[in-house]
């Protein structure tokens, strides 16, 4: 009589039971707790809103953006077990525009502080090298108009690209509805539609010369200079869904144009969702 007595004092008298709904509560509570963290501090969702990345990102994918992995560290054994590094060539970026440092713009990493960038004929050239680039969607005129540039000059006697944050005036700026044009002032005389001449320019230390995949339709640092590094927000990590939309769509931000636009995502969410695409890495 007393050994059962001593089996029923484990459970204090009059205590509750959790039950299943509480026990789905915590679950919900602890899953939205670790999706909250996960989306403030390691990912973060990107909308491709133009063609400049085609044909690599089209217009509606919708790309998970690693934050953690440019983050920055106090020691040196932190990168050494931990998943981080510094962005290098080919990474895809997302970023804050140096014009409008509120909208995030997503390009391609082509050079890095200390190198010397030139553009021919929309290739990429860095330290007087071509780059391998199978991303780069060049038109077929411009591929068989190709050449090689001439011998560079003395590192010395080659000029920093600019950085407009540092260096504004080297920069012309026109301001449009829902966007703002930064212009390298150099290359106003003779532009071409692309600026597919451009160079050559040194990169300055803490900086990065980024480019669309799309070079003839592209607003990179041909025009906004080089990238300070301490504007780089994460890297593009996959593709989770991809909407059928046109360019420059999310300009149209009238109470009018966001119902259409939301109407479109419900009446076409399988017609128009490219379910090839879903779960894909971009590279």
């Amino acid at each position: 009589m007393a050994e059962k007595k001593a089996k029923n004092d484990v459970v204090a008298p009059g205590a509750p039971a959790k039950g299943t709904i509480r026990d789905y509560w915590e679950t919900i509570c602890v899953v939205l707790i670790f999706v909250l963290f996960a989306r403030t501090w390691v990912f973060q969702n990107s909308n491709i809103p133009s063609g400049s990345m085609k044909n690599t990102l089209l217009v509606g994918d919708r790309v998970l953006v690693n934050y953690f992995i440019y983050g920055p560290t106090l020691f040196s054994w932190e990168r050494a077990i931990l998943p981080l590094r510094e962005p290098k060539r080919g990474d895809i970026v997302v970023f804050k525009y140096p014009g409008k440092p509120d909208v995030p713009f997503i390009k391609r990493v082509i050079a890095k502080g200390g190198d010397v960038v030139q553009v021919v004929r929309d290739r990429a050239y860095v330290n007087g090298k071509p780059l391998s680039e199978p991303y780069a969607n060049i038109p077929d005129y411009m591929r068989q108009d190709a050449h090689d540039p001439q011998p560079l000059p003395d590192k010395e006697k080659i000029p920093l690209l600019p950085d407009y944050l540092s260096q504004p005036e080297a920069f012309t700026v026109m301001t449009q509805p829902g966007r703002v044009d930064v212009s390298l002032k150099e290359m106003l005389e003779g532009e071409t539609l692309g600026r597919e001449d451009f160079g050559p320019y040194r990169i300055p230390a803490g900086h990065l010369f980024m480019m669309g995949d799309n070079r003839a339709s592209s607003e990179d640092s041909r025009y906004w200079g080089a990238l300070d590094e301490k504007m780089v927000l994460g890297r593009a990590w996959i593709i989770w869904w991809s909407f059928q939309e046109g360019d420059y769509d999310y300009m149209k931000s009238s109470p009018s144009d966001i119902a259409k636009k939301l109407g479109d995502k419900v009446i076409h969410f399988f017609s128009k969702t490219r379910w090839n695409r879903i779960l894909e890495r971009p590279q």
